[in-house]
């Protein structure tokens, strides 16, 4: 059976080495937040990576696959971590570090960007990335209820929307630094307009 991503036909059955995977991704990435995805190409990732055109191909098949693969190759595990145990203000002290990190908004930035034309990157990111990460907020809105933090009957999703217009704030914003601090300000201040408190 041929290993995920293969070409059919292609060196059935020769181990992979995760030295050239690791390297392979990690250029992709690199090429995808300095070019995009049009500017991005299997030849110039092999070039970065330091290995054939025909070792990217046996184990990707398209540069769809293989950017979707350089995604979730940068996914951070703190977030996956327990991510239902966090509190609101372990989430909100984590997402403004987050989004201070310059290559993670430049990431963010080219995945919005690719929506016109790879339309399938952005699904594919958001139902593997973001929908599962999105899922843990209605138990942690709940817990927040339950503590007096948050007015009873608050509707979890309304937590939803103060992460996320935050997160949009960020990314079009035309500040080139913004520090957690400031981030982590916003959010403390859309929260309160929600009731909030600590």
């Amino acid at each position: 059976m041929a290993e995920p991503g293969a070409v059919a036909g292609v060196e059935r059955g020769r181990p992979r080495d995760p030295g050239n995977d690791a390297a392979i991704l990690e250029a992709a990435l690199d090429l995808f937040i300095e070019r995009g995805a049009r500017g991005t190409s299997i030849e110039a990732v092999a070039q970065r990576a330091g290995v054939a055109k025909l070792t990217v191909y046996r184990r990707w098949r398209s540069k769809e696959d293989l950017l979707m693969a350089a995604l979730e190759h940068a996914r951070n595990p703190e977030l996956e971590a327990e991510a239902t145990e966090r509190s609101v203000e372990d989430l909100v002290a984590f997402i403004a570090g987050l989004l201070s990190r310059p290559r993670f908004r430049a990431l963010m930035a080219r995945v919005i960007g690719a929506s016109v034309d790879h339309p399938q990157l952005v699904t594919a990111y958001t139902e593997r990335y973001l929908r599962p990460r999105l899922e843990t907020l209605p138990e942690i809105a709940r817990r927040a209820v339950d503590g007096g933090h948050l007015p009873p009957g608050t509707d979890p999703a309304v937590l939803q929307d103060v992460l996320s217009s935050s997160i949009a704030f960020v990314l079009l914003s035309a500040e080139q630094e913004v520090t957690a601090e400031q981030i982590e300000h916003r959010l403390r201040s859309l929260l309160r307009h929600i009731g909030y408190r600590t």
